[in-house]
């Protein structure tokens, strides 16, 4: 019986030594805009699911009923985000280059972010205020400090700020795009899981920005 007790440990701890220790969090995507595009946006993902280690972040949006996919891997020793997409089979990615924006997400115009000392309390999560000052906009967005990745958030145009970001807003191709906490939880994944498939084909940034636009017209 010791025997049996002793092999089912080793076993146990030798699945934990070839998967790693991840923070998962599901957001909740709140559309600002009623069309992205041609596209209705009640017709689009209403969650995105991300994954963040101390060297890496993945975040993932999937829709139209499985046929598509948007997956963004950061690697956060390199500075750099490999963009994968998958549409109605065809799959294709772009290695951006060190600080670069990841393909598709608009950068701030000229942003002004003041850090407040306001907080507010997202899915159990003490958040902090920060105000964005933008162009033609003026917006509040929120970070956590409970979470313990530091610089997260180059997969953003935020990524000045330090602690992972538990509401805040991004735009993609035409899509304007609140995210929300919704839950946030421990998991234990494999390393392969922010490694790019055999199946995806490399392509520039200008054809994968211009495949994510055409996306949302009908053209």
């Amino acid at each position: 019986m010791f025997i049996a007790i002793a092999f089912v440990s080793c076993k146990r701890d030798a699945e934990k030594s070839e998967t790693i220790k991840v923070d998962y969090i599901k957001y909740q995507v709140v559309y600002l805009e009623k069309m992205a595009g041609d596209i209705p946006t009640n017709m689009l993902p209403s969650e995105m699911h991300a994954y963040y280690d101390h060297h890496h972040v993945l975040t993932r949006i999937d829709g139209f009923f499985g046929q598509f996919s948007l997956v963004q891997v950061a690697d956060l020793k390199k500075q750099t985000v490999v963009s994968m997409l998958n549409f109605f089979g065809n799959k294709i990615y772009y290695t951006g280059k060190k600080g670069e924006i990841p393909a598709g997400i608009y950068p701030l115009d000229n942003p002004d972010i003041t850090f407040t000392k306001d907080t507010l309390t997202v899915s159990g999560l003490m958040s902090y205020r920060a105000n964005v000052k933008v162009t033609d906009d003026n917006y509040d967005i929120y970070y956590t400090k409970e979470i313990n990745i530091n610089n997260p958030n180059i997969t953003t145009p935020y990524s000045s700020i330090e602690h992972v970001l538990s509401d805040f807003r991004v735009q993609l191709s035409y899509l304007k795009m609140r995210l929300i906490i919704k839950n946030h939880e421990k998991q234990r994944i494999d390393p392969a899981f922010f490694d790019i498939p055999e199946e995806y084909k490399q392509v520039s940034k200008e054809t994968m920005e211009n495949i994510i636009n055409n996306l949302f017209t009908k053209e």
